[in-house]
Order: C-alpha cells, then sequence, then structure tokens
C-alpha cells in the first residue's frame, strides 16, 4: 500500500490540494459525544479494560470520511485503482494528523494501555533524563507491590491500578508534595480524612502503606462509578473529580485523549501517558534498558498493641528492636511516638508481638514522650523576613515576636534573635553536609534521611526540585 502512495509523488500533491476541505477542530468545537451512562459496576470494569477494545484505529465519533473530501480531480477520472490510493493515503493522513491510531503494546494489561506519542515521550524521558530515579522507583516497588496488588484485587479493581502510586511518589511513603498531598499515594489531608484515613498531630495514615492503599482503592471505585473509565478516573485522581466532570459537561464527551487538549491542566494532561509509560517499563524493564534492579524486599510484620504516649526508641529499646526498623515499619507515626489516646496499635517485625505482650507493663512504665521546648539562637541574614525565618523553623511568626519582644515585624541583617524550638524543628537534630550524586533526587535524599522533601528544600531554600550533581545540601536526619 505505502509503496504506491510514496512512488505517486503527483498524485500526493493532487491530495494535498484536497486538504482545504478536510475538517478540523478549534478548541471550541469538539466533536459532539452522547456521555456514557454512569451506571456499571466497578467490578465489570476488567471485562471492558482490553486495551484491544478501548484503543481503535480511527474515532468512531468522526463526522467525516474520504467520501467527503476527495478533490474533485477523482469525480473527473473514477479509476478504481485511483480510489483506493486515495483512501489509502486519506487513512494514512488521518493516523499523522489526529496522532492515531493509539497502537496497543504487546504485553497485557488490567487497564487500557496504548502506545502513542504522548506515551512514547515519557517512556524516552523514564530511559533517558529520568532513568537514576526510575530505577529507584522500580526497586521499592519490590517492596509495596504485593500488599498493594492484593489490597486492589480484593476491591474488586485492576491490579495495574498500583502504578499510580510510582508516579504519584516512586514508592515513598514519606513523600510530600508542596501542594501537602502526603504519603505513596499523595492524598491531601481533605480527601485522606473523606476516606477515613487519620490525620492529626501525631498520626498521619496516609503515610501508612496499608491503610492508604485501602483508602486509595475507595476512592479509584468510586471514580471509575463516577465516569466509567479508568482513563478519566485517573485524570480525576489527579486533577479532581470536579475538574474532569466540569470538562465533560462543556465538551459533551468522555473519553480522556479528547478533553484533555482542552478542558485539562498541563499536568492531568501528562498524567495519563505517564501513567501508562510507567506501567509499560515496569512490567518489562529489561526490554527498555533497565537491568540488574535490586528490587527491595515485602517486610512481613505483625500487629501488636502498646501504650499511649511512649517513644518508639524507647519501645525498640525495651523490647531489644533496632529502632530504624521500628520507626520505618511505623511511618505514619510522625512524632516517633504512639498518640495519647489509648492503646495504639503499631507494626513490629514477626517474632516481636509476643515479646511486647510479654513486656506491656515494663513498657506501660516507660515515661510519657512530650514535646521539647527551649529556644536557639539565629542570625539574620540578607534576604530574611520574620515569615520566612518562622516557616524554616516550624514556628509561628507571633512566637518569634513574643521571644525577641518585637512589635513589629522589621528585623535587620546581623540582628540576632531567639527561635522557639519544637521536636518537629529542625533544631534537635544535627546538621550534616551531603553532596548530591549523579542521579539522585529529593524524594530519594529525603527517605534516606528520613526528613521530607520541603524540610530540604526549606533549609536549603531551594525553590524547585531540580538538583545538580555536586551541589552540597544542608541535612537535619531524625
Amino acid at each position: 500500500m505505502f509503496s504506491k502512495l510514496f512512488l505517486t509523488l503527483p498524485l500526493v500533491v493532487l491530495l494535498l490540494s484536497g486538504c482545504a476541505k478536510y475538517p478540523s477542530y478549534s478548541n471550541n468545537s469538539l466533536p459532539s459525544k452522547e456521555i456514557r451512562g454512569l451506571d456499571k459496576p466497578v467490578e465489570e470494569s476488567r471485562k471492558e479494560a482490553s486495551p484491544h477494545q478501548e484503543s481503535v484505529l480511527l474515532r468512531k465519533d468522526s463526522s467525516f470520511s474520504s467520501e467527503m473530501t476527495r478533490p474533485n480531480f477523482f469525480i473527473l477520472h473514477p479509476s478504481s485503482q485511483v480510489w483506493k490510493m486515495y483512501d489509502d493515503f486519506f487513512l494514512l493522513r488521518k493516523m499523522i494528523i489526529e496522532d492515531l491510531p493509539h497502537f496497543v503494546p504487546e504485553t497485557e494489561y488490567d487497564i487500557p494501555v496504548v502506545l502513542n506519542s504522548k506515551v512514547q515521550r515519557f517512556i524516552n524521558y523514564f530511559q533517558t533524563t529520568g532513568r537514576g530515579f526510575f530505577s529507584n522507583w522500580l526497586s521499592r516497588s519490590g517492596r509495596y507491590l504485593p500488599m498493594m496488588k492484593r489490597i486492589l484485587e480484593e476491591k474488586g479493581l485492576p491490579a495495574d491500578l498500583v502504578y499510580l502510586a510510582m508516579i504519584e511518589s516512586g514508592f515513598n511513603v514519606r513523600a510530600k508534595s508542596n501542594k501537602g498531598a502526603v504519603g505513596p499515594w499523595q492524598f491531601i489531608k481533605s480527601t485522606a480524612l473523606r476516606y477515613g484515613l487519620r490525620v492529626d498531630s501525631w498520626v498521619d495514615e496516609r503515610m501508612d502503606p496499608e491503610k492508604s492503599t485501602v483508602a486509595a482503592a475507595n476512592y479509584l471505585s468510586d471514580l471509575y462509578n463516577m465516569f466509567q473509565s479508568w482513563e478519566l478516573a485517573a485524570a480525576g485522581y489527579n486533577a479532581g473529580e470536579e475538574r474532569v466532570l466540569e470538562a465533560i459537561e462543556r465538551y459533551k464527551v468522555a473519553d480522556f485523549w479528547e478533553i484533555s487538549e482542552y478542558a485539562l491542566p498541563r499536568e492531568t494532561r501528562d498524567y495519563v501517558p505517564k501513567l501508562m509509560a510507567a506501567l509499560i517499563i515496569a512490567k518489562n524493564p529489561e526490554k527498555y534498558g533497565f537491568y540488574g534492579i535490586d528490587y527491595q524486599e515485602p517486610r512481613s510484620f505483625e500487629r501488636v498493641k502498646v501504650p499511649p504516649q511512649k517513644s518508639l526508641k524507647d519501645i525498640a529499646r525495651v523490647i531489644g528492636l533496632n529502632y530504624r526498623v521500628l520507626r520505618d515499619l511505623n511511618p505514619s507515626l510522625i512524632r516517633g511516638a504512639t498518640p495519647p489516646y489509648g492503646d495504639y496499635e503499631i507494626k513490629v517485625p514477626v517474632g516481636y508481638a509476643g515479646v511486647v505482650a510479654s513486656r506491656y507493663i515494663e513498657l506501660s512504665k516507660l515515661p510519657k514522650f512530650t514535646i521539647a521546648r527551649g529556644t536557639i539562637k539565629y542570625r539574620v541574614k540578607p534576604g530574611d523576613s520574620l515569615s520566612e525565618i518562622a516557616s524554616r523553623y516550624r514556628v509561628s511568626v507571633s512566637s518569634i515576636k513574643r521571644a525577641n519582644g518585637l512589635r513589629g515585624s522589621l528585623i535587620r541583617v546581623g540582628q540576632v534573635l531567639k527561635i522557639p524550638a519544637g521536636t518537629s524543628g529542625r533544631t534537635t537534630r544535627r546538621a550534616i553536609s551531603y553532596r548530591v550524586r549523579k542521579g539522585d533526587t529529593l524524594w530519594d535524599i529525603a527517605s534516606r534521611y528520613d526528613v521530607s522533601v520541603s524540610d530540604i528544600k526549606r533549609w536549603n531554600r531551594l525553590k524547585s526540585s531540580k538538583l545538580i550533581a555536586g551541589d552540597e545540601l544542608t541535612i537535619y536526619p531524625k
């Protein structure tokens, strides 16, 4: 077919002369399409998720065809061979202009996956510029994939949705965004509370891998029941369901690829292609050049209740367990201590639940965990403001004013301020210097030292997350 097209150059010229009749769509003239009924249960999603069904060569609702756009030349010369060649060229041109078809990769998936130019762009990115942190994502995935897939399947959801957590956080349970999203599934506080997660000054269950996955599964189930499309459900997870519903209502079409260019923010337009690219590589990493990945092992643990308001360091000491192991099993305990509201269930390595039970009385006699208070001295630097200093040390502007007898917000370079300190600030920790290595990301460094990305950015006055190999970072590890 193609040899005929490219060898017949005069014909190509004539075809292009007929392009003026080819209809185009502006931002305000998307083809009309009825929104499907929203009454299908999520359990049917597996049957409908076949990429061979979802990925089509041409859009079914196209309101034009080659019959409508044949140049006048062919009306005067109705040769069947010429008609066929024109129709073939029309098909090729349609494919190029509309960035279709969405070619389906060979691997099987249980959510729709296509391979178009947008998806390929992210595959290329993960293979090159993003290779370092994608390798880290793959490594961390080994620890959480089995558990997360099991929870998704128990909820009747496609297991491949687990890769949402990969592009959200790289499977970093302590990941924090500059928009306030936290944990492997990057819940904002309002959504976390809506789906039953505890978020307070002692506990943030957005960082609990199991509990946050249950919440994410429930949220994704609701999104699918709302949109009847996993692409739109993923878009809703990123942008919020209201934003996607508004786009559907405005353009009267329930198709991610159509509305994404016109009605969704840039981050969301990239979100679904990024998810598909991550899924394609993660399911066949060696095919895409990711060899020798050291996958972390899943962690086995037991749950056991311990007394309230006890330091994890003290608990670890009493039961003979390494503190870092206990802390890493319980990332949702953001103060490194159990909360004050009654006995609290923590995770311990297999075999330690009995030890905890046998030493419960000893644990109950441990001193209560309290928030240390005090002050440190800070010398004002050029460009400093009270609000910036307060944010850096996690205290209020009013507390700094009170500690220094300030009536206004005016401070001068060289002035020494007393800063009230607490356990959540950086002031109770010793600073270290870290030299950025090739492939490092803020996520990786934050996870390594048990701090947040926002902490590192605040301590080093970073405006973006971009790092350059050789840079020196100041870190206050816990």
